[in-house]
């Protein structure tokens, strides 16, 4: 099973469309927003903690989390930025999109990923 930690940052209606895409049911995919798990308002660091004790990949338009992946939880943390030059959650979820038909969504975890409108980039 994945799971996905929603970072405030991402719309509402992502987090949504996540939770109803019609993906392949053996992902196993679970979708929780950081305010469903106690986490609204929390520093960045804080978040990264929580999604490593429990196995989740972080969904972030947030760079910081590039960052603090880097610095400090390389090869603990998974966590997917999505950068798209105007990222409304149309052009969010057309990238998700495009990248979840290709690549499977275990692959994301304990690695940075970083997903453009052009390109993914996996950095293990």
């Amino acid at each position: 099973m994945v799971q996905i930690l929603v970072d405030e940052n991402v719309p509402i209606s992502v987090m949504e469309w996540l939770k109803t895409a019609p993906f392949d049911p053996s992902w196993g995919l679970r979708v929780k927003r950081v305010s469903e798990v106690g986490l609204r308002g929390s520093m960045d660091e804080d978040i990264a903690k929580y999604a490593i004790r429990n196995n989740m990949i972080v969904l972030t338009l947030d760079k910081d989390f590039a960052h603090i992946y880097h610095n400090r939880f390389s090869g603990l943390l998974g966590v997917i930025v999505v950068r798209v030059k105007s990222p409304t959650p149309t052009n969010i979820i057309k990238a998700l999109d495009t990248t979840l038909r290709k690549i499977r969504p275990d692959q994301f975890e304990k690695k940075l990923t970083v997903i453009t409108e052009r390109k993914v980039r996996i950095i293990a």
